[in-house]
């Protein structure tokens, strides 16, 4: 049976086969983690803080290091004009990996297709502006505050003034209508 550390890196290992295109990048690796954890509920044990593109703990990043140092993925470098981005794919030990977690992976197999269905075709950014969305919610929501679509819109453009009000208020609503925001009212 594996343990938390072994699960993670075999979760690491399916998000990436099953991710579109069999390949992901860190942030949604992050997010991915973020959106299983909180949002469904799978105990992965980290504890996610808000940082320059979201919710981010440096153990996911850990993770993915010891999964690539088993060869359960494998990262590649890719350039384009405005930057660089890693795709991150399964790797010669992947089968390894998802065995010693078989039990794990079946028990939250739904909420892994949940979360690549309804995040997978979302770019870095988008990923970037539901998943800190969410952390808000979530504050406001241990706080016992209720807010509306405005007032996380204020909330969540101060933290990301990159993003407009318009476009965190029209991500917001679609989490809403989606019922994956609980203080929002």
């Amino acid at each position: 049976m594996a343990d938390l550390h072994e699960s993670r890196l075999a979760l690491i290992t399916v998000l990436a086969s099953q991710a579109p295109g069999g390949y992901i990048g860190r942030t949604a690796l992050m997010k991915y983690m973020y959106f299983l954890q909180v949002l469904r509920g799978v105990p992965l044990g980290y504890r996610f803080t808000l940082y320059s593109y979201g919710p981010f703990d440096s153990d996911v990043l850990a993770d993915l290091g010891s999964a690539e140092a088993l060869s359960t993925v494998k990262s590649e470098l890719e350039r384009y004009s405005g930057g660089y981005w890693y795709k991150i794919r399964p790797d010669d030990h992947a089968d390894w990996i998802r065995e010693r977690a078989a039990s794990f992976l079946a028990k939250y197999q739904t909420d892994v297709n949940w979360v690549v269905e309804k995040f997978g075709g979302l770019g870095s950014a988008e990923l970037e502006l539901d998943s800190t969305i969410i952390y808000a919610d979530r504050e406001a929501l241990d706080r016992r505050e209720k807010i509306d679509l405005p007032e996380v819109a204020k909330r969540v453009h101060e933290i990301k003034p990159h993003f407009s009000q318009e476009q965190v208020q029209s991500h917001a609503s679609r989490l809403v209508e989606e019922g994956l925001l609980k203080a929002v009212a």
